[in-house]
């Protein structure tokens, strides 16, 4: 929320989304306060059947995420000795590179703290990934219900949420979608894109206008 980090997550995850024929319904930006992201993760878990949560993971003190995931669960975090198996080997151990340092006791130990019940699971890459990308996966996703809880940083979630969708969500029929660049300025096609949305309500509508340096004129998707 400072603006230091531009956030690429959200498209990350309604890509994968829209790709695996998830509906996206929300997103909710929350600061690094235990009590609020609580609060947001009891209302999205009472209300959604997915909830993916992005960031606070790692070993410092602004890292709330897990916590606040155990508290909206009405549970307690409690040492994993799969997870500390799982950060010994792949962080410090068989992989990591050959200079890497031996991790801090604390650092283990806090990131290794995981909301009772939680589970992990080991997934293979999502089909076509490659490169840092298969290599991300190799981590294990955290399931605590229906919330699950992946990475911050935008090559790892991307990873996690595509191998997500490809093996543990079963969404809907697939979404076509059709798209069209015109030279038309908005204010004129809005008329005809209203009647369209009006006569076929079961096909989504949009349009998206560009504006100099790039000539003037809409482009509009249609998807169902």
């Amino acid at each position: 929320l400072s603006g230091a980090t531009a956030d690429v997550n959200i498209q990350a995850a309604a890509a994968a989304l829209r790709a695996g024929a998830v509906a996206l319904r929300r997103v909710t930006v929350v600061g690094d306060d235990l009590a609020e992201i609580e609060a947001e993760l009891r209302l999205l878990a009472a209300t959604h059947d997915l909830v993916i949560t992005s960031g606070g993971v790692g070993p410092t003190c602004d890292d709330v995420t897990l916590k606040a995931v155990a508290a909206a669960f009405g549970t307690q975090l409690a040492p994993s000795d799969a997870m500390r198996g799982a950060i010994r080997e792949r962080l410090s151990g068989e992989g990591s590179p050959s200079d890497a340092r031996p991790l801090a006791d604390e650092v283990v130990d806090k990131m290794s703290l995981l909301p009772a019940g939680a589970r992990l699971r080991d997934l293979p890459p999502a089909p076509g990934a490659r490169g840092e990308a298969s290599g991300a996966v190799q981590w294990p996703l955290l399931q605590v219900g229906h919330v699950f809880v992946l990475p911050g940083v935008p090559a790892f979630f991307a990873a996690k949420v595509n191998g997500l969708v490809a093996h543990l969500v079963s969404g809907g029929a697939p979404v076509l979608k059709r798209s069209a660049s015109l030279s038309t300025p908005e204010v004129e096609l809005a008329p005809l894109i209203n009647r369209l949305a009006a006569t076929h309500p079961a096909v989504k509508l949009g349009s998206y206008p560009s504006f100099p340096p790039q000539p003037e004129g809409a482009g509009g998707a249609a998807g169902g």
